[in-house]
């Protein structure tokens, strides 16, 4: 089976950092690219050197141009800058989403809540918060990870926002 394509942007603040550790230990997942902004050309073993023992690439600036080459989008960024990535995806693009840009169901709460506008709205309905501790049976239904493993081609756009706080 294929492994898919990710691109991880955030990939060097904490949460990024240890996205990577778990997807590096993925049979079904080849980081392609990883996106910062101040840590462009270095790698991400500066950031954390158990890392040093995998072949990932350097560090780029995040440019739409790389979702041509990726299945799966990871987002570890500070509020609000997902939902700009998210503008980008086309439909056979799936963004996970470890902040909070799609966790909550109406764009008044999330102004509420993080004091700024929601600027991808049309995109909140699409979107499924997952807590795994806590719904995991849940997301099985909701969910086939299988599908994720056995395609790189999905039906429309998928939007998951995990709790990692």
């Amino acid at each position: 089976m294929p492994k898919l394509n990710a691109l991880v942007a955030g990939s060097t603040g904490y949460i990024g950092v240890q996205l990577i550790k778990l997807l590096v230990k993925h049979k079904y997942i080849n980081i392609k690219y990883l996106c910062g902004n101040s840590s462009v050309g270095k790698h991400v073993k500066f950031y954390d050197k158990s890392l040093s023992k995998y072949k990932l690439p350097k560090i780029l600036k995040f440019n739409k141009k790389l979702l041509k080459d990726v299945h799966i989008i990871f987002t570890a960024l500070p509020n609000g800058e997902a939902q700009d990535i998210s503008k980008h995806l086309s439909k056979n693009h799936t963004l996970i989403d470890l902040a909070a840009d799609f966790r909550l169901e109406k764009a008044s709460d999330y102004l509420k809540w993080y004091k700024q506008k929601h600027r991808a709205t049309n995109l909140i309905k699409k979107s499924i918060y997952l807590l795994p501790e806590i719904n995991r049976k849940e997301i099985k239904k909701k969910l086939s990870f299988r599908e994720l493993e056995a395609s790189s081609s999905f039906s429309s756009t998928r939007f998951f926002s995990f709790n990692c706080s």
